[in-house]
């Protein structure tokens, strides 16, 4: 377990670079998630791109960061914003990023610090942090630039979830952009990232080698198996992360399943009305106000009850790691005609990985069996490797640097496809240096 101390850093060389300019991974350069990137240049120019938390079990930690006053946050998830407020305790960091990033930043720091009490996990931050980093950010709209130094910064749509950005760097040497976690498809909430020339891509590698499903022959499986459980009177439990996942789901049976009874319960109630004071930045804010209206919002142990007789209940936790999804999977496991329906990545360790390799869950620290249908639907919102790859030959890029990726089955594919297409290809290790401009 990581534990952040100043004497960590002691043996670090943290100076700016002689000449050009030059980035180095916190965390996140040969993993997924855990997301730090730092970049520097000789005129003593230097940002930090992310600072997440990989929520795995242990979590995992990125480097400790040297002194930065700036962090660009690209996205609210953990896995990039998990430890900024050690970055505002420690450095008093300026957090840079879109209105609907900051305004959920609060509600997953404290979602964080909950979790880490629960599963008795420490964290280098405590609570009063939260505080001064809620404090600490400067907002920043779309294609909107603005001055950092010498640095001209710009943050643009990424796709993904609402307020994902992508952060556009102009510097004396060259143009960089950092895609953080993007997707070039529409998604039920968003339009999809935009190519930009520039000279070196940043890109997010999380599925490369790998192709999604079409996106609507797996919208129509899953629909066809919604209503297989509700004709033969049983309901379906659908875990969804409450950042973006939730939202997608609930305006997806809303659109192509109007008949059915769908109850919504956790954290996901909370975001969807923060995305819907931001209105600029969905696809579609109509189709969200009318799905959020349609469907029913559990609020209390009464609610909770009636849920357990919807067509279906959509419920953090997305991965089956606490939250109501656990109780209401511990009171539907019995009835033969429920069925479980995943929508997201189950990560090692989670609950959602056990029941699906194991069929057994740990529930309140005693492993059951479920005798339930358990069937696992890909909804991603990172684009696919044909995606990863059309994008950055539309960005014209001389050199990519894939980064928030599989160092061992999703990255030599994806190196191997970019090579092909004349772009020079860095495969960044944390904790090692790397140049770009000399």
């Amino acid at each position: 377990m990581v534990m952040y101390a100043p004497g960590m850093l002691k043996n670090r060389n943290y100076d700016f670079p002689d000449k050009g300019l030059r980035y180095h991974f916190l965390g996140g350069g040969n993993e997924v998630g855990n997301v730090g990137c730092l970049l520097d240049d000789d005129k003593e120019n230097r940002i930090l791109l992310d600072y997440g938390i990989a929520p795995t079990d242990p979590p995992k930690y990125p480097l400790p960061s040297p002194s930065v006053k700036h962090s660009i946050i690209t996205h609210s998830h953990i896995d990039h914003l998990g430890m900024a407020p050690w970055l505002c305790a420690n450095h008093r960091t300026k957090l840079h990023g879109t209105s609907i990033t900051a305004n959920i930043s609060e509600l997953m720091w404290n979602d964080c610090y909950k979790v880490s009490k629960i599963e008795g996990y420490p964290l280098p931050w405590d609570k009063r942090d939260i505080d001064t980093s809620i404090h600490s950010w400067e907002i920043h709209n779309f294609n909107e630039s603005w001055m950092q130094n010498d640095w001209k910064l710009t943050l643009q749509n990424a796709g993904h979830i609402p307020g994902a950005s992508m952060l556009s760097v102009k510097t004396d040497h060259g143009k960089v952009l950092f895609t953080g976690d993007f997707d070039s498809r529409d998604s039920m909430l968003v339009e999809g990232a935009k190519p930009e020339k520039t000279d070196v891509l940043f890109i997010e590698g999380t599925y490369g080698g790998r192709n999604h499903p079409n996106q609507e022959e797996e919208r129509r499986r899953f629909c066809e198996e919604i209503v297989r459980i509700s004709d033969r009177g049983g309901t379906a439990l659908i875990p969804a992360f409450a950042n973006g996942r939730t939202q997608d789901i609930v305006m997806m049976l809303h659109k192509y399943l109007p008949e059915l009874n769908v109850h919504v319960d956790g954290m996901g109630k909370r975001i969807a009305r923060i995305y819907m004071d931001h209105q600029d930045d969905l696809k579609d804010p109509n189709l969200l106000q009318s799905s959020w209206k349609w469907s029913k919002q559990v609020s209390s142990k009464s609610d909770r009850k009636k849920a357990l007789n919807a067509d279906c209940i959509v419920s953090t936790s997305g991965m089956l790691d606490g939250g109501p999804s656990i109780w209401y999977l511990n009171r539907l496991k019995e009835d033969r005609r429920n069925a479980i329906f995943f929508t997201g990545y189950q990560a090692k360790g989670s609950g959602g990985r056990s029941l699906l390799e194991t069929q057994s869950i740990p529930i309140w620290k005693q492993k059951v069996p479920i005798n339930l249908d358990v069937k696992q639907f890909s909804f991603s919102t990172h684009a696919g490797h044909d995606e990863i790859v059309q994008f950055s030959s539309d960005c014209d890029a001389e050199k990519i640097v894939i980064y928030h990726s599989d160092p061992t089955h999703s990255r030599p594919p994806l190196v191997a496809a970019l090579e092909k297409n004349g772009h020079q290809v860095d495969t960044p290790e944390n904790g090692k240096f790397g140049n770009l401009f000399y």
